[in-house]
């Protein structure tokens, strides 16, 4: 629930990517036609994805040191079983590196929605929801333990921020990517 909780704080910068981004993607009217205005609108997008992925990384890792803080050290704001929260405590680590890659998914995410390049993104969306399941299945099926969840689950972000920034890198200074 903690994780859900800390979702909108880090969503809101894919939507930052969305809404301000395509306004680098156009080239103004009066300005077409020149193509030093071009790569400088262009270098001025990148420089704009860039700063947003710092941006991303920071709430990701504030937001994930309060999630994280609260598990390990007040769980009580969570839930009064004191099972649940001896539990708890020791998913904190996890739970924060999970929650920390998801700001730059979110970034890299709206970035790559401003950019079109709805293919790669929905490519990596298939391939990563087809993996989870049989992988979560075979952690229940073997009688692992929920650390193990949470793990898969930082992975899994781990996997996507990674796809989605290297896209970003690897187009790097080419107008079209797709």
């Amino acid at each position: 629930s903690l994780f859900f909780f800390a979702s909108p704080f880090l969503e809101v910068i894919s939507q930052i990517a969305q809404a301000f981004l395509p306004t680098y993607t156009v080239l103004p009217k009066e300005e077409r036609g020149r193509k030093a205005d071009v790569a400088e609108w262009h270098a001025a997008s990148e420089r704009f994805v860039f700063r947003l992925e710092k941006v991303g990384l920071g709430v990701g890792v504030l937001i994930a040191s309060v999630v994280g803080s609260i598990v390990a050290f007040a769980p009580g704001i969570v839930t009064k079983d004191a099972g649940v929260q001896a539990a708890a405590k020791p998913l904190a680590l996890i739970l924060a590196a999970g929650v920390s890659l998801t700001a730059p998914v979110a970034v890299s995410e709206g970035a790559l929605i401003a950019r079109k390049e709805l293919t790669y993104l929905a490519g990596v969306y298939f391939l990563s929801t087809a993996l989870l399941p049989p992988v979560l299945r075979r952690i229940r099926s073997g009688g692992g333990p929920v650390s193990q969840v949470w793990i898969c689950f930082a992975l899994f972000q781990l996997f996507r921020s990674t796809c989605f920034l290297g896209r970003i890198l690897a187009t790097r200074g080419k107008i079209d990517a797709e």
